[in-house]
């Protein structure tokens, strides 16, 4: 279990450092906002490394009452939260990488045939996603029910 941490402390590590160093490589609008995200992210991600075990114990309490809910009820709401984060990253993308506020992409993408395929097809990811983060939740619940014993 610790060269698990070890190989997510490294990870962790190399990928902040990509995300403090993306604007010296690419041209990036409203700088500011990006680093304020990357320094807010960074202490988030050493939290939950540093406190694994409390974040299991805790996910396993949650997923514990989350599942007696059933299979679809769960799979409708990380679906959901699927398609809420799925939106959040992309409106923050454009506007950090391109300038577009998500008023400005509605705008632009209003009348469009590609504007309700790329609707759909978010949907139906976010569907998808719900059902394997529901198998993944199991999955993680059985091993630190394993684990606990």
């Amino acid at each position: 279990m610790k060269t698990t941490s070890n190989y997510k402390l490294i990870i962790s590590i190399i990928a902040t450092v990509c995300l403090l160093f993306l604007p010296v490589f690419f041209d990036l609008y409203y700088l500011t906002i990006y680093y304020i995200a990357v320094v807010i992210l960074i202490p988030i991600v050493i939290f939950r490394l540093i406190r694994e075990e409390k974040v299991d114990q805790r996910f396993y309490k949650r997923w514990d009452k989350a599942r007696d809910k059933g299979f679809w009820i769960n799979v409708i709401l990380e679906g959901g939260r699927s398609l809420f984060i799925m939106t959040v990253i992309l409106c923050f993308s454009q506007l950090v990488g391109n300038g577009r506020t998500p008023f400005g992409i509605v705008s632009e993408l209003s009348n469009s045939a590609l504007t309700w395929f790329f609707l759909l097809f978010l949907i139906v990811f976010s569907f998808l996603n719900g059902i394997v983060m529901w198998y993944e939740n199991e999955k993680r619940y059985n091993r630190i029910q394993n684990n606990n014993r």
